[in-house]
């Protein structure tokens, strides 16, 4: 009845509106504004987990692109990629991420674009790409940083705790989540809060506190429900109910994963169902229900097959194996567990594939492969290690030590199962230790030491009893039992066979009890559904009686309606005619406005074509000459990088065709030289991206001028001899009184300033003098550089700065680049300073460099003392990790005339094993090396040995690397290319 009465006014309310109005011009702004209400709505509907949400994005989206309305089709993006993510749809999450991230990219918009940068880590995330997730979350908390966006900043500390949940970095992750959930409870952020709170929960169960975690699950579950988060809530169910399977409460954790279920059938979340699946599976494996496990975890599998979710695929392969194992299908069982390791060593997911192996490596113990057993072991162990996942390292431990005991290598496994106690102890795994002492005790009795061996079976006996692990401690009761029959002491072993028997009937009964258990509640949950459903079909017969009753009522009740609407139509028809009358004489009046207006803009348009031409013309003469400077530019870079190329090419081959030692040394001469020149080129072109990309960071300490003049001096009188021009004098001018003076500032740069004009100076003059020096006043210095070279023309003396540009009077003879004093004058402005030149052409020039001069006689530093030519390393033992052999044989040249010893690993995983084997005084790290970098091969060797130096080789030499020494802990770094001199002298400062 109701339905029937909202339908007759909605007629009658559109036909008055009809008759009042008619569409305008403003369509345009009114799509927007649909479309703005459509994208609200379904932001509404996706955090209160509505279904509806996609279908409203979808139908945004469609119209934004249709209207060309640009931001607004990018919001929809936004929307649309968060949708995909929770549903499991990766790849189209992928694509609209980056139509948002290219369209924020093009309006400049530094926010927006840190924004997309976490949504790219999220994405790579949830695909297992760890190192790209982090690279986008940090570049997102940067530009936040940047603009000082510290509201978002809980986004990305929670982000980043989960990159280190996921590789075992447990401290790291607990106070990345500890820092957003203060933040998110400072800016009253509900969801920010359950998701930091999640994130310590999975970090406390994976550290073995279940206390904490329980705790911090619970707070999640609570605020969720307070606020109505059903994504949360769903999520906080899950990990709840995998603590209390993990605690033996089988009915409880399935009550929780129905729970989670329902929500998530609600909610269409794939990925929720799939999980749900997943946990209920593991439970049923746990019950030794394995048929129902094998069905559960299979219903899990093909979801995840569906949205392509390979962790939790390699995750699934693992159950199934592990319910095939304990089924003692044991082929079947290692088919899975390496389908498992391969998806895991495909997306990188390390933790996963480690754990795959030493169930693999369990499987083959089972089959006594006790050699293949431990390859399995040991692969695992290698993982564990180089993501620092001490519980993982100790259970690989164990399972080693149990290997050797089989192989009768005793010593060795007396070795790795007290390893394991000490890792399980200090991580308080109760458990891991009590199962230690257990194999100890076997150890022990094989060797024919029964009191060692009860003392230790009798730990982990007291151990399981306090923490109630009946298993285990059944397994201790049992060896105990057989060791003092043994040792003829039959009535302790009768006491604890008796232990033993009570607690496999007591495990036996739990376990049938959990059956029954499991069987009632299924009936009880089955006999419930029914009531509900004859509860509905009771309800269902009532509501169609007073449907029936409410039919006839509401057709009287249309008749009367009808009569009254008719009435109305026919009033309503006759104001329209009305108004319509009136609204014809304004049209009239207005087109009349209209026409008078076209003419005026009619005249303003052919003024505004004028101007816009004129724009135009000059735009395109700007964009022919920056073409022609392009082609100009790569035509030089061509002649300058292949020129020196040619030569190091063709005498590297003379010189391998000669025997005559004068020629050879003229043909290296001539190598270096040209090499020199070639890395001069590289240097330039880095440089003025860094300054571009502000990059280039200035290191300001104290240092005096007048030495570095007289190098400068020293480096030119050689490279005029070089150059054919022992005829040209430089002079240095510098005041004596100033000689001893010093300045803080970057030297390194100044030099590089100096070097570019004295260059420039010395490339264009062919006779006479350069004049270069300083001169100091009370607030500033000034450098000069002053030439009787060609000179620069007046008409061009405005272009002198631009990149790539040279000169007309600068030949081909001269060369260059044209970057020199483009990069002179950046690093001035750098340094606080400016750039001017006066200059006449065939008279000469003079550049001069005015900088702040600030004078700090007490920082002082000393010279670098000059390494001793006869370096002596003997008894030092040296390991090379380099992947590249030439590298590695011009590393043992230089060194070989130290004395030193020199050991070459080539990967990642040789490098851990060599620095385990033997003493090391010091290590030379390549970063780019085969299976684990050299930034985690560094952290895995100052774990193990601190006190060892490690030095960072890296072709980069930005000082973002001082980052990298942060995170990593290496002692030093020299960037590539570099001399024996230098190699030698970082080698002495770290040994010493």
């Amino acid at each position: 009845m109701k339905n029937i009465l909202f339908i007759l006014f909605s007629l009658f309310v559109s036909i008055q509106l009809s008759a009042q109005s008619h569409p305008d011009a403003a369509t345009s702004k009114s799509n927007s504004s649909k479309i703005s209400r459509l994208l609200s709505r379904a932001e509404k509907d996706f955090n209160a987990d509505n279904k509806e949400a996609l279908k409203l994005t979808l139908l945004a989206a469609e119209k934004a692109l249709k209207d060309e309305n640009m931001e607004q089709f990018a919001n929809a993006n936004e929307l649309l990629g968060k949708i995909y993510i929770y549903r499991g749809n990766l790849d189209k999450a992928q694509k609209s991420f980056e139509i948002l991230f290219n369209f924020w990219e093009s309006m400049q918009d530094t926010a927006k674009i840190g924004y997309c940068y976490g949504y790219l880590g999220e994405l790579h995330y949830a695909k297992c790409d760890y190192i790209k997730a982090d690279e986008y979350y940090q570049k997102g908390f940067e530009l936040k940083k940047h603009i000082k966006d510290s509201i978002n900043y809980s986004y990305n500390l929670n982000a980043l705790g989960n990159i280190r949940l996921e590789t075992c970095r447990y401290k790291e992750a607990l106070n990345y989540y500890f820092e957003a959930l203060n933040l998110n409870i400072k800016n009253k952020s509900v969801s920010g809060v359950c998701y930091s709170q999640n994130g310590l929960g999975n970090t406390y169960f994976e550290m073995n506190d279940l206390v904490s975690a329980k705790k911090y699950f619970e707070e999640s579950l609570a605020t969720g429900k307070k606020h109505q988060l059903y994504k949360n809530i769903a999520y906080s169910l899950n990990q709840l109910a995998k603590l209390q399977n993990t605690l033996n409460n089988r009915n409880t954790a399935i009550d929780l994963y129905n729970e989670s279920l329902e929500i998530s059938k609600k909610l269409q979340s794939r990925n929720g169902i799939a999980l749900s699946f997943m946990g209920i599976g593991e439970i049923y494996q746990s019950i030794m229900q394995n048929d129902k496990a094998l069905e559960f975890h299979h219903k899990a599998l093909k979801i995840f097959e569906e949205i392509d979710s390979k962790k939790n695929i390699a995750s699934c392969y693992l159950n199934i194996g592990m319910v095939l194992y304990e089924l003692k299908d044991h082929e079947l069982a290692k088919e899975n567990f390496r389908k498992s390791i391969e998806i895991n060593e495909l997306i990188g997911y390390l933790k996963g594939a480690a754990d795959g192996h030493r169930k693999l490596g369990n499987t083959l113990y089972q089959e006594e492969k006790f050699d293949e057993s431990l390859f399995e072991y040991r692969k695992s162990l290698n993982i564990q290690e180089s993501i620092g996942n001490q519980k993982g390292i100790a259970y690989c431990y164990t399972n080693i030590g149990l290997v050797f005991i089989k192989q009768n290598k005793l010593t060795d496994a007396e070795r790795y199962l007290n390893k394991s106690i000490e890792i399980n102890k200090s991580l308080e795994n109760h458990l891991g230790v009590a199962s230690a002492y257990n194999n100890l005790g076997e150890l022990y009795r094989v060797r024919k030491r029964p009191q060692k061996a009860i003392q230790h079976l009798l730990k982990s006996y007291q151990i399981t009893s306090d923490i109630g692990a009946i298993v285990l401690k059944a397994e201790s009761a049992k060896n105990l039992s057989k060791i003092y029959s043994d040792e003829n002491k039959f009535e302790k072993s009768l006491s604890y066979h008796k232990v033993y028997f009570d607690l496999y009937n007591q495990m036996f009964n739990a376990q049938l009890e959990n059956r029954v258990g499991w069987i009632q509640m299924q009936n009880e949950r089955d006999k419930r559904i029914n009531l509900e459903k004859i509860f509905q079909n009771e309800k269902a017969i009532e509501k169609e009686k007073l449907n029936t009753q409410s039919l006839i009522n509401s057709f009287l009740i249309v008749i009367v309606i009808l009569i009254l609407l008719s009435t109305a139509l026919i009033y309503g028809l006759y104001v329209a005619v009305k108004k319509s009358n009136k609204k014809l004489i304004n049209e009239v009046e207005v087109r009349k406005k209209a026409e008078f207006l076209l003419a005026d803009h009619q005249k303003n348009l052919e003024g505004l074509v004028k101007v816009r031409t004129l724009e135009l013309e000059k735009a395109k003469n700007k964009a022919e000459e920056s073409d022609r400077l392009k082609s100009s530019f790569l035509a030089n870079m061509s002649h300058e990088v292949r020129t020196p190329m040619n030569a190091i090419i063709g005498f590297s081959k003379l010189l391998t065709m000669t025997t005559s030692a004068e020629k050879q040394r003229n043909y290296t001469s001539i190598i270096n030289d040209n090499g020199y020149i070639l890395l001069t080129l590289v240097n330039d072109i880095i440089d003025i991206s860094m300054i571009e990309s502000k990059q280039l960071k200035i290191k300001k300490l104290v240092f005096k001028l007048h030495p570095m003049l007289l190098e400068l001096k020293s480096m030119f009188d050689e490279q005029k001899k070089l150059d054919k021009k022992d005829h040209i004098e430089f002079r240095i001018g510098i005041a004596e009184e100033i000689k001893e003076i010093s300045i803080y500032s970057d030297p390194v740069r100044i030099k590089q300033i100096l070097i570019n004009l004295l260059r420039n100076a010395l490339k264009f003059t062919n006779s006479g003098t350069i004049d270069f020096g300083v001169e100091l006043n009370n607030e500033n210095c000034r450098f000069f550089v002053k030439d009787t070279g060609i000179g620069i023309p007046p008409e061009e003396q405005d272009l002198i700065y631009d990149r790539f540009r040279q000169a007309s009077n600068n030949t081909v003879e001269h060369g260059g680049t044209g970057l020199g004093l483009t990069i002179s004058k950046s690093l001035t402005e750098m340094l606080g300073g400016n750039i001017w030149f006066t200059s006449h052409p065939e008279q000469g020039s003079q550049f001069n460099i005015e900088l702040p001069f600030q004078n700090n006689p007490t920082q002082n530093q000393t010279n670098k003392a000059i390494l001793n030519k006869q370096v002596d390393l003997s008894g030092k033992n040296i390991l090379v990790a380099e992947d590249t052999k030439s590298n590695f044989l011009y590393i043992k040249e230089v060194l070989r005339k130290t004395n030193a010893n020199v050991t070459w690993s080539q990967d990642g995983i040789e490098t851990v094993e060599k620095f385990k084997t033997t003493n090391f005084d010091l290590v030379l790290m390549d970063v780019h090396l085969p299976n684990i970098n050299g930034y985690e091969v560094t952290k895995v060797l100052k774990r193990k040995k601190p006190d060892v130096p490690v030095i960072v080789q890296t072709a980069y030499g930005f000082q973002d690397e001082l980052k990298n020494k942060k995170e990593s802990g290496f002692d030093a770094f020299i960037s590539k290319p570099y001399t024996q001199e230098q190699l030698l002298e970082i080698i002495l400062q770290n040994l010493s």
